[in-house]
């Protein structure tokens, strides 16, 4: 791109001129210091350029800003510090990357190993100001090895495309993506818009729609078997829709700090952030609509779990959702109150 007549204007001027001649600029953070910008694969390269340098050890790979906020399962450290020493290998094949740059952030949800854990998935959400990264937010869950299996490839339908004419305008995607968690604590379905094939996948275990399996990331030593929400989880109607209605998830007492993130228009992501509270209050889950079983007794543990959700949107309606959670203390925040 060339400068025209128009060099006469003030260099804030010119820099309003360059985005508006081209939006979509990606430049490096070596690049001219009176714009840094990046467009969409732009974004996802320094997260590429991030993860590699979580596994080298070494921050100095990526430009982070002068003040950085960083978390880790809802821990403020330190950059240098959690997955930054615990990382030994990855991104495997298992890679969906969200990238905004309206807002200049970027999402991932990836397969990483760790020296002491081996497979760990791992979610991370990066913020840029001024071209370099002030926000940095990881979530980190071991112990997966029944969820194995769907972790090797992503869905195709998260890392493809949205054609065209069949994206959502992007507040409307917003809207979606945060309607999911009314209907999650509403125990009503209906409250967020759902296709009829759509398919969740929590830690990489499918809870609905394709092959379901019973709900095994809960330990054995909760007081609640896996059988008992397992069985409400497989008896519930296979649909998204379905299945919040039938109460299966009603053992949680509430979402907070709820964040929707970033917003990609071109793959049809909306990335969200949020709380789910346990207090363990209720003892039986009442269902709806699933024959033979009107209630199981409710989950008794007592925990929070920050999650990250990535729910495809297309047409208006939800399609895929892949999500991460962590068990953390009850009470505890996600540091970014």
């Amino acid at each position: 791109m060339k400068l025209t007549s128009r060099v006469f204007l003030s260099g804030a001027s010119v820099v309003v001129m360059l985005w508006l001649v081209s939006p979509a600029t990606s430049l490096s953070p070596a690049q001219s210091s009176a714009q840094k910008i990046y467009d969409r694969q732009g974004l996802v390269d320094l997260m590429k350029s991030y993860l590699a340098a979580l596994v080298a050890h070494n921050p100095n790979m990526v430009p982070f800003d002068k003040e950085v906020k960083f978390t880790e399962n809802t821990a403020n450290i330190s950059v240098g510090e959690g997955l930054w020493t615990a990382a030994s290998g990855g991104p495997t094949e298992f890679q969906i990357y969200a990238a905004d740059p309206v807002t200049q952030q970027v999402a991932c949800l990836v397969m990483m190993k760790e020296t002491k854990y081996g497979d760990s998935l791992v979610a991370i959400r990066l913020a840029l100001r001024r071209g370099k990264i002030s926000e940095a937010e990881h979530y980190v869950r071991q112990g997966l090895a029944h969820a194995l299996p769907n972790l090797q490839k992503p869905r195709p339908g998260l890392v493809e495309d949205v054609a065209p004419g069949d994206r959502t305008p992007r507040e409307q995607m917003r809207d979606i993506g945060l309607s999911y968690y009314d209907a999650l604590i509403g125990g009503d379905g209906t409250l967020a818009p759902f296709a009829k094939e759509c398919e969740r996948h929590d830690d990489g275990e499918t809870s609905v729609g394709g092959d379901r399996q019973a709900a095994g990331r809960f330990p054995a030593s909760d007081e609640v078997t896996l059988s008992d929400l397992g069985r409400a989880v497989l008896a519930a109607p296979n649909t998204c829709a379905g299945q919040i209605s039938a109460g299966v998830w009603g053992y949680m007492s509430a979402i907070k700090n709820r964040r929707l993130v970033v917003i990609d228009e071109q793959k049809g992501l909306a990335v969200g952030c949020s709380v789910l509270n346990h207090d363990a209050k209720l003892k039986t889950m009442k269902l709806k609509g699933v024959p033979g079983l009107e209630s199981v007794p409710s989950v008794q543990l007592l925990f929070n779990m920050p999650s990250m959700h990535f729910f495809k949107i297309k047409k208006g309606k939800i399609y895929e959702i892949e999500d991460i959670g962590v068990s953390v203390p009850y009470g505890t925040k996600s540091g970014w109150e």
